[in-house]
């Protein structure tokens, strides 16, 4: 009966012989192409020639593009799954998220080896981040943490990915905390009467934060869109229906700064949206300063965290809660356009949709027209407090979500003191 074959990438008995004076120890192997072959190493004594030849044979035991084994530690291997993560076809914000998460990742078990990385090692890793960063970014560490193990599963360096029974971070459902129309009124005018006013070294504020929250306010926009805006490119304020043209966001990379993004967040977010006819007198009053709608004081790129810093200020001067928030004003338009014309026109506003998708990534590049819904978004025009009224904003607070089946578009009334 024949011998049965090596199994691949596996050595047979190794022998000792001792020729000319010098020692040399060999062992048959089999390679990945099936042929089995002899390996033979030497040394000053059989001991190392042995020693000599076990080197050799581990590191033809693995394969040819194989270059993680058991003992090599994680931070290697998260260096890996970021260098594929640059090359990805992803929004340059999504890449920043998980690259923070790569430094908890790294703080706290880059130093163990691939072998130690094992279910009870990620569940008291994600257990800790929970604790000290919150729910939510623990369960974003188990996603890139799911992939970085299964870089070295690919590899061979792990049998299986530890991350699959590791414990799961349930998400919480969210608490929708939005504004009504007589809220949104209000924080208008509180913003143009801030913006009209000194700082406090009696200074002249420069601050333009009424205008862009009245571009979030008419359009549902994200802040980044709304400082990607340029004159000659993305808006038709002279149409039938004026519209502004959403090509791009800005975005913000640590190697390079803000810049602008020739594409907006997703695909569905490259539309056109039609402007209700306050949003169109305010861009009529804008001075023309540079190719961007919404510049920062030097004529350049506006960054939205300088922007999300001065309206910090603005909340902190008029006592509101912490969720109060530019993005609160996209909920706003949402909560809004939902009650009056459904939750499918409210999503077709703010850019949501799963619709023809793969055409539009693939094969067709074309705008998204989004739904005429100017005289719904007009009401936040029609709701100007009087004087008496300039208090801070009463508050609704929506549950569920957003465009989900379960809004509830009145809530109870919440003071923001």
């Amino acid at each position: 009966m024949a011998r049965p074959p090596l199994v691949l990438g596996t050595w047979g008995r190794i022998t000792r012989a001792e020729r000319d004076g010098a020692w040399v120890a060999y062992a048959r192997f089999r390679d990945y192409d099936g042929v089995t072959r002899q390996v033979e190493r030497g040394g000053k004594t059989g001991a190392a020639a042995e020693r000599a030849l076990l080197a050799a044979l581990r590191d033809r035991a693995r394969l040819p593009s194989e270059d993680l084994t058991p003992e090599t530690r994680l931070t290697r291997v998260l260096d890996d799954w970021v260098a594929a993560l640059e090359k990805r076809d992803v929004a340059d914000g999504t890449k920043t998220l998980y690259k923070r998460q790569v430094a908890h990742i790294r703080r706290g078990i880059g130093a163990l080896q691939l072998r130690e990385v094992t279910v009870p090692a990620v569940d008291r890793f994600l257990e800790a981040i929970a604790v000290s960063s919150g729910p939510e970014t623990a369960r974003l560490c188990r996603v890139v943490l799911m992939g970085v193990c299964a870089i070295a599963v690919r590899k061979g360096a792990m049998g299986a990915n530890p991350v699959r029974d590791a414990v799961s971070i349930e998400r919480k459902k969210p608490v929708i905390e939005t504004l009504d129309v007589a809220a949104v009124g209000i924080v208008r005018s509180q913003l143009r009467t801030y913006d009209a006013g000194r700082d406090k070294r009696n200074r002249p504020r420069v601050t333009d934060l009424a205008d862009p929250v009245d571009m979030i306010i008419g359009s549902g926009i994200r802040t980044g869109e709304v400082f990607a805006l340029r004159w000659d490119y993305d808006l038709d304020l002279d149409a039938d229906v004026p519209r502004a043209f959403i090509t791009g966001t800005v975005v913000h990379k640590p190697d390079v700064g803000t810049r602008r993004q020739d594409h907006p967040k997703t695909d569905e977010s490259y539309r056109s949206v039609a402007l209700p006819p306050f949003v169109v007198q305010m861009l009529h009053a804008r001075k023309r300063t540079s190719e961007y709608v919404f510049p920062s004081t030097a004529g350049s790129l506006r960054s939205p965290n300088n922007f999300r810093t001065q309206w910090r200020a603005f909340r902190e001067a008029h006592r509101y809660e912490d969720w109060v928030v530019p993005y609160t004003f996209r909920k706003a338009v949402a909560t809004l356009v939902a009650a009056e014309a459904g939750v499918e026109v409210a999503a077709g506003q703010l850019g949501h949709s799963d619709g023809g998708k793969t055409a539009r990534r693939h094969y067709v590049k074309a705008l998204n027209v989004g739904p005429d819904v100017r005289e719904i978004i007009e009401q936040f025009a029609q709701h100007l407090p009087s004087g008496n009224e300039m208090e801070p904003a009463e508050t609704v607070v929506i549950t569920g979500k957003v465009l989900g089946e379960e809004s509830q578009v009145m809530g109870k009334n919440r003071h923001t003191r």
